[in-house]
């Protein structure tokens, strides 16, 4: 019975120990055993795949070519009121704000009522007006008298002028004081100085309360027809030779590029900012509301110039490694050289290449992304 046991135990111990063996031997080939993904690999300089990857990536080779194109030239760029479309309302004189018609976002008339002020040199300069026409009606008095006792011989023909001069002069003081008070937006017996908007559109800032002190150089209010608008660019000197007067532009917000308004260049600027190496541009845009002034936009110069014949690749053919622009250069049909490059103007489907490419080139076109993502993590 014991030699049963034991026997037992022995091919217990025997079947354990050949399946840790085979364990162990699977566990080893497993680890030993090469990867088998197919994914494209670096070599030296080169970039190196297989046709399967190739198929499987739609990666596409064809040759550099030479050609003309008329750049799109993209640049930042910021809303500004057009300056003929925009009006500054404020008093003429020291006074307190009485009422306040209009607040900001209300629409005005040309001639609309905004706000009223109260200053003592109202009454001061209606109370010369007053003064000014008493004098006027003396001295006319005055003047048909000495006309009369000139006829009759009972007063000198100096006196009579003398007294024309007078009442010359009174009329003249009248027509002053009255352009004074007029001057100030007032009329005689109103008492108060009436702001009212210049040009019809919205009130875009209100910058004074009821009761508040104002000087002739405060700003009460400012209104502004924003139907059109200023867009005001900076563009580097080496796009602006692309850049003309009406060529068409597509403005976008920042914050919304999927809305596109329609403007052409108004005026290219003359002079290079030494600082900034830019120029402004002006361009005039419709508004729809979709624009404020102040807001940041994209805008996207469709220039009409093309450039003389350069290098052209497709803008698909570029990407971006360790923040250069660069190009798959192929050595064969299953190796490629990434190779930096200088960029020029470009249009919507090409881009010109200054430097780090030749004349029939054989490049990467398509399946780009697949390389970069594989090789360049």
């Amino acid at each position: 019975m014991n030699r049963f046991r034991w026997g037992a135990a022995a091919l217990v111990a025997l079947a354990v120990l050949i399946s840790a063996v085979v364990y162990f031997k699977s566990s080893k080939e497993t680890q030993a055993a090469p990867s088998t993904r197919d994914v494209p690999r670096l070599d030296g300089k080169w970039i190196r795949f297989s046709s399967d990857f190739a198929k499987r990536s739609n990666i596409v080779l064809a040759p550099c070519s030479e050609g003309t194109l008329a750049p799109i030239v993209s640049v930042t760029g910021t809303v500004a009121f057009d300056p003929q479309r925009v009006a500054a309302i404020g008093s003429r004189i020291a006074g307190r704000v009485r009422r306040i018609a209009k607040q900001a976002g209300d629409a005005v008339e040309a001639g609309e009522v905004v706000a009223e002020i109260e200053s003592a040199d109202v009454g001061s300069a209606q109370a010369a007006v007053t003064a000014a026409r008493a004098k006027v009606d003396a001295a006319a008095a005055n003047e048909t008298r000495q006309k009369g006792l000139a006829e009759q011989g009972a007063a000198t023909t100096r006196e009579m002028e003398l007294a024309h001069e007078a009442a010359t002069v009174a009329r003249a003081d009248l027509a002053a004081a009255e352009q004074r008070l007029k001057a100030m937006g007032t009329a005689l017996g109103t008492g108060v100085v009436v702001l009212t908007s210049p040009i019809a559109g919205k009130i875009v800032e209100v910058g004074a309360s009821r009761g508040q002190y104002v000087e002739p150089t405060f700003t009460v209010a400012r209104v502004a027809n924003i139907d059109n608008l200023w867009i005001e660019l900076a563009v580097f000197e080496r796009e602006l030779l692309h850049v003309h007067d009406n060529d068409a532009v597509e403005i976008s917000p920042q914050s919304n590029q999927s809305v596109v308004r329609k403007g052409h260049v108004a005026h290219v600027g003359d002079v290079i900012d030494k600082d900034t190496r830019s120029a402004p541009v002006r361009v005039v845009v419709e508004n729809d509301g979709s624009l404020r002034p102040g807001q940041s936009v994209l805008a996207k110069i469709h220039t009409v110039h093309t450039t003389a014949k350069e290098l052209l690749v497709p803008i698909d053919a570029v990407a971006t490694v360790d923040g250069k622009p660069t190009i798959f250069v192929a050595h064969d049909e299953t190796s490629v050289e990434p190779r930096s490059v200088v960029l020029g103007p470009r249009d919507s489907q090409h881009v010109v290449v200054s430097q780090g490419l030749a004349l029939g080139d054989r490049i990467v076109v398509t399946g780009v992304f697949a390389l970069k993502s594989e090789v360049f993590r």
